[in-house]
Formats: structure tokens, sequence, C-alpha cells
């Protein structure tokens, strides 16, 4: 029986690691630094060899959430934002115009939201106001107790608070009494707070930088999870006109391609899918590298009802893999797949075909074989580390000598990174207009057209044969 660890010394290591690329055919390695509170300073992972498409068949997809699935990028990039804001009191845009897209955007997005958060608080410490940062703490602590359920955050959030000093006010019955209430609000909880922030000034502590960073991050959650709220009411597209200053969307939709995506992968399309030609082609991006002539487009169009039999035929695995946490990932998704089941019934295909979509997409788990979020692994295992997607591998079952048949979708370098260090050799990346910027040396293709054009000009990434 094989040793579930062993001792190494440095030659040893060296030579096992010859070994052990030899033994999987690696070429290639990523070194993944670790948060700063872990002693190792970094892992490092061998990376799945490259699968180049056309594939043979596909067993199971794996795809990333936000930027990939769903248009939620621009939302956790404004509470970022919000967070730096209010922890350097810099409120005003004509004070400080916000975070950079050159210097701030490659590190805030695809990894986890603490990775995220240690980045702008190490980047903007000069700037740190502490009353500010006080202020915007007890009102995260405040709110979170308030209204959210998620046991993990409640629990997170009542661990920093003490950690700050805070254990005097959580304590505090007239606290408790408030927090009980029912009235608290993202609107008036900088009034009801007042008080105890007055009282409990000189008791908060940020000692080292892992206190810093979980106090910033709980200001991040309140906000984000105020506006999920606030869009699980209904305001979504109040709220895209109110935040981002975009009007006739929402802040979370189906990214471009992805509700046609769905239904074909899932083998629901049958003989309508050529109808859904022209929706594909108009949800091609505008891109300065999409220089594709309308013939050749057209020429693409049979290949939508060839895909819709071979999938029909032979369905497959879909796991939606987050480095968000459960309760944003149970919160966004439902809406997402709520979207997806609105728009099937505008489709240009029979009532027939769109009653059973419909049927298909009334429980939003059941379109997953896997559903794989941050909260189920630890905070220092999310993106780039590999764990998220072992983890969607082993829940939809799929055996390791199949993985060269998965393929993966992300937009983010972390994500790409974690797919192929956790055996998918397949891993394509879909950039978009916040992502454009990353590094995608370690995927397989880049494809700037996202779905739509993965479907229609890369067949899926199934060869033509496959699918005559």
């Amino acid at each position: 029986m094989k040793k579930l660890a062993r001792y190494l010394n440095v030659e040893q290591t060296s030579e096992e690691i010859r070994r052990l690329a030899d033994q999987l055919g690696v070429t290639e390695f990523a070194q993944v630094r670790n948060l700063e509170y872990l002693s190792s300073p970094y892992e490092l992972y061998p990376l799945a060899p490259r699968v180049h498409p056309p594939l043979e068949r596909i067993v199971a997809f794996a795809v990333d959430m936000d930027g990939t699935s769903t248009t939620t990028e621009p939302l956790a990039l404004h509470a970022l934002e919000y967070m730096v804001r209010r922890i350097t009191g810099r409120m005003d845009p004509a004070t400080w115009p916000g975070l950079d897209e050159q210097l701030d955007h490659p590190y805030v997005i695809g990894s986890s939201n603490f990775r995220h958060t240690e980045f702008l608080v190490e980047r903007y410490r000069d700037q740190l106001d502490y009353a500010a940062l006080r202020q915007a703490f007890i009102e995260a602590v405040c709110w979170t107790l308030a209204n959210v359920r998620d046991a993990q955050r409640v629990r997170d959030v009542t661990r920093n608070a003490r950690a700050c000093g805070l254990g005097g006010l959580l304590d505090e019955p007239g606290f408790r009494e408030l927090i009980q209430s029912g009235t608290v609000s993202a609107d008036n909880v900088g009034q009801r707070v007042a008080p105890f922030v007055r009282r409990f000034e000189r008791v908060f502590r940020c000692d080292h930088s892992v206190v810093l960073v979980g106090a910033a991050l709980d200001i991040y959650y309140a906000r984000y999870h105020a506006i999920l709220q606030r869009i699980e009411r209904g305001e979504g597209r109040r709220l895209s006109r109110e935040l981002l200053g975009q009007s006739g969307r929402r802040l979370v939709e189906p990214m471009p391609g992805y509700d046609v995506f769905l239904a074909l992968i899932k083998g629901w399309l049958g003989n309508d899918a050529d109808r859904l030609y022209e929706l594909l082609r108009g949800e091609l991006p505008d891109h300065p590298q999409l220089n594709y002539t309308a013939a050749e487009l057209d020429a693409c169009r049979p290949r939508i009802a060839r895909l819709a039999a071979h999938f029909q035929r032979q369905p497959v695995k879909l796991a939606l893999v987050t480095a968000s946490i459960r309760y944003e990932a149970e919160a966004v998704m439902p809406e997402v797949v709520r979207l997806v089941a609105q728009r099937v019934q505008h489709w240009p295909i029979s009532a027939a075909r769109k009653e059973q979509i419909a049927a298909h997409l009334q429980d939003y788990r059941a379109v997953f074989a896997a559903f794989v979020n941050a909260s189920d692994v630890c905070e220092h295992r999310l993106k780039p580390h590999r764990d998220l997607y072992s983890l969607a591998l082993c829940q939809m079952s799929v055996p390791k000598s199949e993985y060269r048949f998965c393929v993966g979708l992300e937009d983010t370098e972390p994500g790409i990174i974690a797919l192929r260090a956790a055996g998918v050799g397949c891993a394509v990346a879909l950039p978009n207009r916040d992502t454009s910027r990353q590094d995608y040396s370690a995927a397989t293709m880049v494809i700037r057209g996202g779905l739509p054009e993965l479907i229609l000009l890369h067949n899926l990434l199934l060869s033509e044969e496959v699918t005559r």
C-alpha cells in the first residue's frame, strides 16, 4: 500500500518532480502563490498536457460562473471599489476615480474574494482612513447579522468582529435587539449604528494584515449581498442604471450565448436548433479580432443542427464552478436559469419544444451535474488552486481516464490554471471586457467571441466528422 505522505530531501524532491513529469507526460508547471497567512509562499502544480480540439467526444463541461456563465463580474468589481472607498473615506469620484483597469482589474478578478481584498488593502494601505474603516466595518457587521441567513457568513463576520476587539458590541443587549428588530437596511444602517460606533470606537483595532483584510472583506460582502437581495426583489434593471450607468439590462444575466449553449449540450433542442442561428450570430461581440465575413458565418449555420443532433444522442454533464461563496451562487444562478427560461419563450422554435425546455429549467440545480462554490473548500484553496475543479470532476463521477474528454471554460488566468492543475487539458479562455488584459499563456485556446463564437466557428470544439 502506498504511503499517504513521504519525507523527501531537496535532492529527492528534484528527482520526484522529474519522475512525476515523465509519468504524467507533463511539460508545464504552475507556481501558485499562497495567501499571506500560510507559511509556504507557494504551491507547485504539474499542468495537464494540453488537449487541442477538435475532440473525438466530450463527456463534460466545467464552466466558471462570473464572467463566463453570468454577467456578474461588474457587480463584484463595483463592490470591491465600494469597499476601497469606504476604508479610505473617498466616496466622491472627484477625490478618487475608482479601480484602475490596468493596475487593479487583473488582480481582483478570477481568484478568491480574500485574495482580491488582500491585494487592494495592500495597494491602498497608505490611503487608509481608520475612522472610516471602523464606521464601515461596524455597519457591515450590523447589516450582515440583521439580514443574512447564511450560517458561514454569520460565523465569519462574528469571528472578524471579535478579532477587531468588538466582542463587547456583539454582546451588547441594545445591539442584539437592533439586529433582531427587522428594521436594519442598507439605507439606514449608518444611522442605526452611530451610537454604537461612538461607544466602541476606542476598543476597535486591526492589529495585523489578516484582521484588516477580514474586516475589509466583510464590507465588500455586505455591499455585494445587499445588492443581491435587491436583485432578488426584481430591481436588477434599476440597479444596473444606478450602479453601472447602463440601461436596458440587468446586473445579473446569462452571458451571450449561454442559453443556447445550455440547451445544446443537454440535448434539448432537437430539430429546432437551426432556427437559432440568427440569434447566435447577433450575439457575436463586436471585437476587432473577429473579422469573420458574412459568408464565413453563414457557412457555419448547418453546424447548429448537427451539434443538436449529436448532443441529443450523447448529452454531456455540466458543472458550475465558482470562487463565489454558496450564498452568492445560490442567489445568482436561480436568477440566471430563470432568465434563460424566459428567453427560451421568445426563441423562434416550436411551442412544444419551448414547453419541454421550460420543464428542464424548473429546478436550476437539476441543470448541473456538479454545483461547486467557495463554501465547499477552504478560502486558501480557491482558484488558481485546483480544488474547486477537482471537486467538480469528482461530483460528476468522471474517471481520470476521461479527463482528456472534458472541456473547461473560464474567463480568467487563475481559472485556466486551476482547470489544468485539476487535470483538464482542454482549458478554453473566453475573455470579456473586464478580463481581456489577463495572461492566457496556460490556456489551450483563447476565444475572443465568447460562447457564440465557440458554437458557430469552433463547432463546440468537436470534430466535424463526429457531428456529421
